[in-house]
């Protein structure tokens, strides 16, 4: 239970939101519902193969990093991703600009697939067998595009009624999100930096 929170609160669906506003609100439902779909599924393959293969054997014997390493990295891109959201707003997304059947791996990473949530997947495969790991993961993007496409729906439904201003307070509570994001991205960093510095 402790590995579905974990994993249901890095994948953030709230921030989410915020970071696809731009295509909640000009695509319809099905279309997204269709493009976020395809992006869960890439996103499961992803997290159950960190998750049966883990650590030891993707990272360090395959690829021959340190999981730091990927940290930093994810880091910097969150860091990158906020400050754009701060500094350009809602124009911030310019990678979802294109053909709308090549936008779920763009949404894959970094939306849902960063360290964070890798880093839960292999934890969960260490602490669970495969099927319950599979089922824990599933559950959590399962909720994550429910709650996201419920929540198109409900601005789509306020939009018809008139409700021009809800892009407005959106791009506040965008850049507000990006504050803390970029806060996460440096702590993110920092911590990674420390665990190095201990080992050596």
């Amino acid at each position: 239970m402790n590995e579905f929170l974990m994993l249901l609160v890095i994948l953030n669906p709230f921030a989410q939101v915020l970071y696809l506003f731009d295509l909640l609100r000009s695509l319809s439902v099905r279309e997204f519902l269709f493009i976020h779909l395809k992006a869960t599924l890439l996103s499961l393959i992803i997290f159950l193969v960190f998750a049966l293969i883990g650590e030891k054997y993707l990272l360090k014997e395959l690829f021959q990093i340190r999981f730091e390493s990927l940290q930093i990295f994810g880091g910097l891109i969150l860091t990158y991703l906020a400050f754009r959201y701060i500094v350009k707003g809602s124009g911030a997304n310019l990678m979802f600009k294109g053909n709308i059947s090549e936008l779920a791996p763009h949404i894959t990473l970094p939306y849902m697939v960063g360290p964070g949530t890798i880093w839960i997947s292999m934890l969960t495969g260490k602490i669970h067998d495969f099927h319950h790991t599979a089922l824990i993961i599933s559950a959590v993007l399962v909720i994550n595009i429910i709650f996201l496409v419920t929540f198109q729906i409900i601005m789509k439904w306020l939009s018809n009624q008139g409700g021009a201003g809800l892009e407005k307070y959106f791009a506040i509570l965008m850049r507000i999100n990006a504050l803390f994001i970029g806060a996460i991205g440096v702590e993110m960093i920092l911590k990674a930096i420390v665990k190095f510095t201990t080992k050596v």
